[in-house]
């Protein structure tokens, strides 16, 4: 899988964060023009989804129910929390699924890298649409989220002294209570905002020193709650158990719009994408090899899509701006303005280093 994006670079360069640089204007054509090879599609597409919730809500009112609409194929929702039940199925050669949402770049990286993935066929699939460095022969980057700093402004009103930076987030008697922070090194920005908060330069952030974090960590560790699901995170904000921490940008949106009283800052922010893949063995790979050939090319059912849940997927017209979204959204979109000093998270490194990040982390939570 190739890199993402320049470490450091702004998302708002490819229009729609994380995306892709399209040229269509709208969904194509039937299920013959769809299909792989021009011949008819059929059956169903059983998708893992890791997200769900909202983020599946959305997919099947727009971009998902355009395709069927188009050819007739349902794409079922299997919701997984995370992408360890794919890996163990693959292993197997039980795979039942003919289209993977895998979390993050370093999942996609394990499973290519594996032989779990089938190559994407080209002839059907216009990769030549896409963005450079936004996909690989085995999986097309979607669903670019935030990890954002977050506080309820009831207990900081945007109008007074208010949490802006991660330093913030570290300063316990500027802004006393208990902080929410996911309980794993990767995809929550847990080590990176503490490096961040203790001075670490955007460009030399990767590497991670672990210990510098660690060591910054500690200074709040009484003050956290810990959260282990998009949910939770959000849960722990709404029960009381924190008035501040690090969030996903499209769960803090959700929050927003139950009428909880949410804000974000995207100063030094951290973006990743997730992969959509499909299995080597999966038991419809013509149809999903169209299905990404109908999100690709389907730029008005991503704008209706991002505008229900802010993490585009896949991509936008170079045409596409901000402002084509409802005024609510916008705040929690990974697009222009919010990701001026965004830093994507590094793939490649966690890739490496995850297994051993995660060994330090709970041991270091566990002490």
């Amino acid at each position: 899988m190739k890199k993402n994006l320049t470490r450091g670079a702004s998302l708002g360069a490819l229009a729609l964060a994380g995306a892709l640089a399209l040229t269509s204007c709208s969904g194509g054509g039937d299920a013959s023009e769809a299909s792989n090879g021009g011949g008819e599609i059929s059956g169903d597409i059983l998708f893992y989804d890791t997200s769900g919730g909202d983020v599946w809500e959305g997919l099947n009112e727009t971009l998902f129910a355009d395709f069927t609409e188009e050819t007739g194929v349902k794409v079922v929702d299997d919701y997984n929390e995370a992408s360890t039940k794919f890996f163990a199925a693959a292993q197997n050669g039980a795979v039942d699924w003919s289209l993977v949402f895998l979390p993050s770049l370093s999942d996609a990286q394990q499973a290519a890298d594996s032989g779990y993935l089938a190559e994407i066929d080209t002839s059907v699939v216009p990769v030549d649409q896409l963005a450079e460095g936004t996909y690989s022969e085995t999986g097309i980057e979607v669903g670019t989220f935030g990890m954002v700093l977050a506080w309820n402004t009831d207990t900081w009103p945007l109008d007074g002294e208010h949490p802006q930076t991660w330093e913030d987030l570290y300063d316990t008697e500027k802004f006393p209570g208990q902080r929410c922070l996911f309980n794993n090194p990767q995809y929550g920005w847990t080590l990176e905002s503490a490096l961040l908060a203790d001075g670490v330069a955007a460009d030399d952030l990767y590497p991670l020193d672990t210990e510098r974090a660690f060591a910054k960590l500690g200074t709040i560790k009484d003050n956290v709650t810990w959260w282990s699901s998009g949910a939770q995170s959000i849960e722990s904000f709404e029960n009381g158990s924190c008035d501040l921490g690090i969030v996903w940008a499209n769960r803090a949106f959700t929050a927003a719009q139950n009428d909880f009283p949410i804000s974000v800052s995207w100063d030094q922010a951290g973006y990743a994408n997730s992969v959509w893949a499909i299995p080597a063995d999966a038991p419809n790979p013509e149809a999903a090899q169209a299905l990404l050939k109908s999100v690709i090319e389907n730029t008005e059912g991503q704008i209706a899509f991002a505008s229900k849940v802010p993490t585009p997927i896949p991509a936008s017209s170079t045409g596409v701006s901000v402002s084509d979204f409802p005024e609510d959204i916008q705040p929690f979109l990974p697009v222009g303005d919010n990701v001026t000093t965004a830093i994507t998270l590094d793939a490649d490194y966690y890739k490496e280093n995850n297994a051993d990040l995660t060994d330090q982390f709970n041991r270091w939570v566990a002490q």
